[in-house]
């Protein structure tokens, strides 16, 4: 959820927002069988009925975050939450995936496991109800603005996948990340995609010209990083490789 002063920035972006809000709207009319898509716009306001209404005065990374909650919903096997309110703290809500229960919340605020370092994720998915934690967080879905996603940035977000002990760790990127830096969060084992409506993205027209197609991307996204654990995966090679040079420099002073 970062924006940096001075930068074009996608608040700006009538048509990429109206494309979002409209994926948003499609997918809770799919989610109405299962449970009612609500929002809440300001602290003290009272949560309302999502479809039917115009897009909200919210930031355009939170209509991303909204819509990525919204797809894992709809690409869970059931939900058990017969409320979700969009653009607020929001959790536990109770959903099963491959046959486990799991938890969803979004902006809430936690503490790392080494660090003790505060942070509010975008999306969280924990193992139980509880309240999260590096004990129980799984995975974490993270919104980024900013026009310029630098390699600061990415070693960040790892510094912050490596406090929370997560399995997964995403990143959606609004503009087109240079090619480097996709590359070198690979191979730190975050998963980093663009959103695809960049005026730069080969993607926008379509996307925007479909709704579906930008929820069939979200969504499935999402799902093949899920499944994936490329982080945990990453993390367990890099310990496998630190162990064998420990174990070989050993070796060597004997």
């Amino acid at each position: 959820m970062e924006l940096e002063s001075g930068e074009v920035n996608a608040d700006a972006d009538t048509q990429g927002r109206e494309a979002i809000w409209r994926g948003i709207c499609s997918v809770a009319e799919q989610l109405l069988s299962r449970c009612q898509i609500l929002m809440r716009l300001g602290a003290e306001a009272i949560p309302q009925a999502l479809l039917g209404q115009p897009i909200p005065d919210v930031r355009t990374w939170q209509l991303v975050e909204g819509l990525s909650l919204l797809t894992m919903l709809l690409r869970a096997d059931d939900v058990r939450t017969g409320k979700v309110t969009l653009f607020m703290k929001e959790g536990p809500l109770e959903i099963i995936e491959n046959g486990q229960i799991r938890y969803l919340w979004s902006q809430y605020t936690v503490q790392g496991h080494f660090s003790e370092f505060g942070g509010r994720p975008d999306l969280i998915v924990t193992s139980n109800a509880d309240v999260p934690t590096p004990a129980n967080i799984l995975r974490v879905v993270e919104v980024k603005c900013v026009r310029r996603l630098g390699a600061s940035t990415v070693r960040a977000e790892f510094a912050k996948a490596h406090d929370l002990r997560v399995s997964s760790y995403f990143v959606w990127s609004y503009f087109t990340p240079d090619s480097r830096i996709v590359t070198g969060a690979e191979g730190l084992g975050i998963d980093l995609h663009e959103l695809g409506l960049d005026l730069n993205s080969a993607s926008r027209s379509s996307l925007i010209a479909n709704s579906s197609a930008l929820v069939s991307k979200v969504a499935h996204t999402l799902d093949v990083s899920r499944q994936e654990e490329r982080f945990a995966r990453q993390l367990i090679l890099a310990n496998k490789e630190v162990e064998q040079k420990r174990l070989t420099s050993s070796s060597d002073v004997s």
